[in-house]
C-alpha cells in the first residue's frame, strides 16, 4: 500500500483551504507558522483569479489563520495568464509558406463594429491590424513605393508573438530566431 506523504509547509507556499462542498474556497499565502501540537498558518488571503492580495475597506490587507490539516498546497499552473496579443508586441505570421513580421497597432471587429479589445485586451475574435517591420536589426517599417508604411490586418491563427532581444553591439532590437528562420519565403 502506498503512503501518501504531504510535504511540510513553509512561509511564502500558496495554499487553498479544504472545506465542505458548497463553500467557497480561500486561498492564502503563508506569512506565519505557528508551532505546536498542531500547526496553525496565518495565510494572507489572495484573489481566486489572479492570485493578487486581497484588501478590505479601509485599503488593509485580509488574513484568516488555518490549521495545517485544513489546506494543501495550491496548483499555481492553473492561474497562469495565458499570453495573448496586445498592442505594440511583434508578431510573425506564416501562411502559404510565406512569412511576414508586424508590429501590432490596433484590434479589428470582422463586421466593422467597435471593438472593445482596444482598451480591456484581445478577445481571440478580433482580427489584428499590424504595420509591417522587417525583422533584421532596428525592425524597421516597410514603405510601399509612395512611401507610405504598409499595414496589414490578419486573423489570430498562423500568428505568434515573436520574443524581441535588446540592442547588441552592431546596434538596434532584433527578434530572436530570425535567421533561423530566414529559410522560409517573407514578404
Amino acid at each position: 500500500m502506498r503512503k501518501n506523504k504531504q510535504k511540510v509547509l513553509e512561509i511564502g507556499d500558496r495554499v487553498i483551504e479544504h472545506i465542505s462542498p458548497g463553500r467557497k474556497k480561500r486561498i492564502g499565502e503563508i506569512i506565519f507558522v505557528q508551532e505546536g501540537r498542531r500547526r496553525k498558518l496565518e495565510l494572507m488571503q489572495l484573489s481566486t483569479h489572479d492570485l493578487s492580495p486581497l484588501r478590505k475597506n479601509n485599503l488593509e490587507l485580509k488574513f484568516f489563520r488555518l490549521a495545517e490539516n485544513r489546506c494543501k498546497k495550491l496548483n499555481e499552473l492553473k492561474y497562469l495568464k495565458k499570453q495573448t496579443f496586445q498592442i505594440g508586441d511583434i508578431i510573425r505570421h506564416s501562411r502559404h509558406g510565406l512569412v511576414r513580421y508586424g508590429k501590432i497597432i490596433s484590434f479589428v471587429h470582422p463586421d466593422g463594429l467597435y471593438t472593445e479589445s482596444n482598451e480591456k485586451g484581445y478577445n481571440g475574435k478580433d482580427l489584428i491590424e499590424c504595420v509591417s517591420i522587417k525583422g533584421r536589426d532596428g525592425l524597421p517599417r516597410k514603405k510601399d513605393t509612395s512611401g507610405e508604411v504598409l499595414r496589414f490586418t490578419i486573423g489570430p491563427e498562423h500568428s505568434k508573438i515573436c520574443e524581441v532581444l535588446p540592442m547588441d553591439n552592431k546596434g538596434g532590437i532584433r527578434i530572436k530566431d530570425f535567421w533561423e528562420n530566414i529559410g522560409e519565403l517573407t514578404y
